[in-house]
């Protein structure tokens, strides 16, 4: 994971490291065309229902996540500011609401991280694969390489 801090620069090709090749030397005109080929597929790609339903799928899972965070800290902060009695509620001794509603916003961080995780795996990243894939298969199909 940490390799390229290491010298040992290369990438990962079916599980197995290639060594670091630097592109030769190559004209303006290849660069020129190498660049339109990978706008063009960006272009085709971006247009493609697949791809629109991604995007729309992690909008939709980032907008919920973010926003209930979001309204639970604005929440939090109200309290604090304009329900002082109540967050001074001793719930043990020394622990009252706000010292507890102040954790609980740690916790929820990272439950929301976890659930964006659980749900990135289960729903968006299987959909990412299959456009990943299809992409692979029309770029070897038209023949030509584009370089990542």
């Amino acid at each position: 994971m940490v390799e390229y801090m290491e010298g040992a620069y290369g990438r990962r090709v079916d599980g197995r490291r290639e060594p670091f090749r630097p592109r030769g030397p190559r004209s303006a005109a290849a660069r020129r065309r190498e660049r339109a080929d990978v706008a063009r597929a960006c272009e085709r790609m971006s247009v493609d229902p697949a791809f629109v339903k991604l995007r729309r799928r992690f909008a939709l899972q980032t907008a919920v996540l973010v926003s209930g965070f979001l309204l639970s800290y604005l929440t939090y902060l109200l309290l604090s500011a304009y329900a002082r009695e109540f967050m001074s509620t001793p719930v043990l001794e020394p622990v009252n609401v706000a010292l507890l509603t102040g954790i609980g916003q740690f916790l929820l961080a990272f439950v929301l991280a976890w659930a964006f995780g659980r749900f990135s795996a289960r729903a968006i990243d299987p959909l990412a694969e299959r456009i990943r894939d299809r992409a692979r298969e029309e770029e070897t199909l038209s023949g030509r390489v584009i370089r990542r």
